[in-house]
């Protein structure tokens, strides 16, 4: 590290910013495994969390409140979501096409609208963004260590790592979840005992506008209070690294977008040190093929496993 003391760079704080930048990817991965569970590949997760980002920002100045951001920001991605299935549900089009199309239209729709409703360009920043406050622990917040880790984020970083365990109880341990499964896995034999798959994907298609949104608004209303365009930097695209990774498992994904969480907050860190800006900014995705690859690794594992057991089972056979 050229005589860089690496105990100044792996602080209690850098842990603690891995969380927070974790956040919003967390939020967009949550978001994409219920449609991936469902059947459907959504690759808009960038796009609604752009949305998401902007229409926070407009809800918090028009009632001067971040949960009313918030609202207009779920309101604003479950909207987009639902275009995605009418389009992709009734006429039939392709979804990596619709999705694809959608991240293009929201940076277009959201550059256009901060221009018309916000009277900016480029980016809006005003005191009349209300943002979200941090929130001390008590007891917690006093304990050495597991405070400086745990007290101190912001209301949006405990309710995504709280959403993780919901979203398991979800999908694995009530009737909507084993149905939601059931649809994505074998559709003919969903219909069979009569789950409507259409339906079942368009409701995980809200609930992925509802996580979506949370993500959107952490970055517009907590991380930063501003908006600005490009400023989902890429992180719709790591949630889809994440489920790929997790196998559309939310435990198996939150492990991925830690690793971005903390690439990112690494990145953060390096700057202060005078690295190269260029090779600081590269961390984030390179954290991507690394575990893109790990991942890649892992299947043709499995794989192999798999054929050879299948062998062994007709070879005892004949």
């Amino acid at each position: 590290m050229g005589g860089i003391d690496l105990s100044r760079i792996f602080t209690l704080s850098l842990f603690a910013t891995t969380f927070r930048m974790a956040t919003p990817v967390l939020f967009a991965t949550l978001g994409g495994i219920f449609s991936s569970q469902a059947g459907i590949f959504n690759v808009g997760l960038e796009a609604l969390l752009n949305i998401g980002a902007f229409f926070a920002v407009v809800g918090s100045v028009n009632t001067g409140s971040p949960v009313g951001g918030l609202l207009y920001a779920v309101v604003a991605c479950v909207i987009a979501c639902l275009f995605f299935s009418v389009v992709h549900l009734e006429l039939k089009a392709n979804a990596i096409i619709v999705g694809l199309a959608m991240n293009i239209f929201a940076s277009g729709m959201t550059n256009y609208l901060l221009v018309t409703m916000l009277d900016s360009t480029g980016f809006y920043q005003s005191d009349l963004i209300i943002g979200f406050k941090t929130v001390e622990i008590p007891f917690i917040k006093d304990i050495p260590v597991l405070g400086d880790l745990l007290s101190g984020h912001f209301p949006l970083v405990y309710i995504a790592f709280f959403s993780v365990w919901l979203v398991y109880l979800i999908l694995y341990k009530t009737p909507f979840g084993f149905h939601l499964r059931s649809v994505g896995e074998n559709q003919d034999a969903a219909e069979s005992v009569g789950i409507n798959p259409k339906k079942m994907r368009y409701l995980s298609m809200i609930l992925c506008g509802v996580f979506c949104g949370f993500g959107g608004s952490f970055l517009s209303l907590s991380y930063l209070t501003l908006f600005s365009e490009g400023m989902t930097a890429g992180r719709g695209w790591l949630a889809l690294a994440a489920i790929n990774f997790g196998e559309a498992k939310p435990v198996r994904s939150l492990i991925a977008c830690l690793v971005f969480g903390f690439a990112d907050a690494l990145a953060l860190r390096l700057q202060q040190f005078g690295l190269p800006s260029q090779v600081v900014l590269m961390l984030p995705y390179v954290s991507t093929l690394v575990v893109l690859l790990g991942s890649a690794i892992a299947d043709e594992r499995k794989r192999k496993a798999l054929n050879a057991k299948h062998r062994s089972a007709e070879t005892a056979l004949t």
